[in-house]
């Protein structure tokens, strides 16, 4: 068996065995690949797909190419394809702790206009996103959940060809997504997965079909694996919360921790985490779900939890406390400028007073990332305490007089990013009254 081989079965849309696929994962891993080779195994997987039977061969190649974690209790974890102020997971975890689940959930960074959970979490002075299986252990025995990095040896097959699809333009290919996302998630112990999958103007799909057939793909595929999955299709046309960024989005965690987030922030904490508990048998309903979830968020158990894995994760006791009591001097990173924006919309200038009819995520991401906020490259180091606060969300009244942002900078902003930031709020001369819920539909 050589790779030449398998590249010119798969060319011609022919069907690869169990041996081969797993061939190719293993040669990928120790190296005996040239990076071009790999890059055109991608591109004719891309180009001519994998029979389901394909993709489920990948998928255990990748899982059974380094360790698999095992943990005691009932095992859940959320994913998300990424999004513009996506904080779900911050305090999603803890809630579910908090609800007699175990949450060993390994993250990602961001890269581009997405944010990564670690890049939010290492914000917090002294926490350690790097943790080696027994601290892992530790964490979950104190808090019940953990938020950390992959360690290397957890698919490495998979990191073998990650990086070669950004530049093979393979990222979209829906058969190396469902084996990248459902490889890590089996092999860190997960047994019960729910899949925030976005779909709009700042996601990776736009539209609703395109989300819909990942989901599909996913749930068949999760099936044939033996994990119990849900997909949940959410918008992501505007910011979730009212912060964009990692220090910011980290207050806005800690108060939705405290029983008073964002309507939005919290109908999709409740929604993932109500899903969860029905699918592992913690609620006989989606409603019992999402209650019991509300319910911890307001009683202060999640938060207890955040702050056990805040401690857990090397936070001081003293640094947790006070992170959970909102006082932030000195624990997150504080910018030196704040400048506000004020509507310039005509309408508004005419009219005295309007309603909030849209606020664009993807340009708003886009000011953050300019400004330090996110990555041009894996290696670049971020300006943790760039972010935007806004003021308003959509439905809401505003007038010409009104602030309708905060722009937390150290950077000098450019007259180019100041105007992106004026056109992307949309206001309405009528009362709007129409925001709709973020969770679209469920694949199951």
């Amino acid at each position: 068996m050589n790779i030449q081989q398998l590249l010119t079965k798969k060319r011609h849309a022919q069907e690869l065995y169990d041996q081969e696929i797993e061939y190719f994962v293993k040669s990928a891993c120790d190296g005996s690949l040239h990076a071009s080779q790999i890059g055109a195994m991608l591109m004719a997987i891309a180009i001519q797909g994998l029979t389901n039977a394909e993709t489920i061969a990948l998928t255990k190649a990748m899982i059974n190419s380094g360790k698999r974690l095992e943990w005691s209790g009932i095992v859940v974890d959320k994913h998300s394809t990424g999004g513009v102020g996506d904080k779900v997971s911050l305090p999603l975890a803890p809630a579910l702790a908090a609800c007699g689940l175990k949450v060993p959930m390994l993250s990602g960074r961001g890269l581009g206009l997405t944010g990564g959970t670690l890049d939010k979490l290492e914000s917090i002075r002294g926490f350690a996103v790097d943790l080696s299986s027994e601290q892992m252990n530790e964490c979950l025995s104190r808090a019940g959940c953990f938020i950390a990095s992959p360690t290397s040896d957890i698919c490495p097959g998979d990191k073998a060809t990650y990086s070669y699809r950004d530049v093979t333009a393979t990222v979209d290919c829906i058969n190396l997504i469902v084996a990248s996302i459902l490889s890590k998630k089996i092999a860190e112990g997960c047994k019960y997965l729910v899949l925030d999958l976005k779909a709009g103007k700042a996601a990776l799909y736009k539209t609703v079909a395109e989300a819909e057939e990942l989901a599909k793909h996913m749930v068949d595929a999760a099936k044939d694996l033996g994990l119990k999955m849900k997909c949940v299709i959410t918008s992501m046309d505007q910011p979730i919360g009212r912060t964009v960024g990692n220090a910011v989005e980290i207050e806005e965690s800690v108060a939705c921790l405290k029983g008073s987030g964002p309507a939005d922030l919290v109908e999709l904490v409740t929604h993932l985490g109500g899903e969860l508990l029905v699918m592992c048998g913690k609620a006989i309903s989606l409603e019992e779900g999402i209650n019991k979830i509300l319910n911890v968020l307001n009683n202060g158990e999640a938060l207890k939890r955040f702050k056990e894995m805040c401690i857990a994760q090397g936070v001081s006791a003293e640094d947790a406390l006070k992170l959970c009591n909102q006082q932030f001097d000195g624990i997150l990173p504080k910018a030196s400028f704040v400048t506000k924006f004020k509507v310039t919309k005509s309408v508004i200038v005419l009219n005295t007073l309007g309603w909030v009819k849209f606020i664009d995520a993807q340009a708003i991401a886009e000011v953050c990332w300019e400004l330090g906020s996110g990555r041009r490259k894996p290696t670049d180091k971020l300006d943790l305490s760039v972010g935007i606060k806004l003021l308003c969300s959509a439905g809401d009244q505003i007038s010409a007089e009104d602030c309708w942002l905060e722009l937390h900078h150290n950077l000098p902003v450019s007259d180019e990013l100041a105007r992106k930031l004026d056109k992307s709020i949309e206001v309405s001369p009528t009362k709007y009254c129409n925001v709709p819920s973020r969770i679209i539909k469920t694949v199951e």
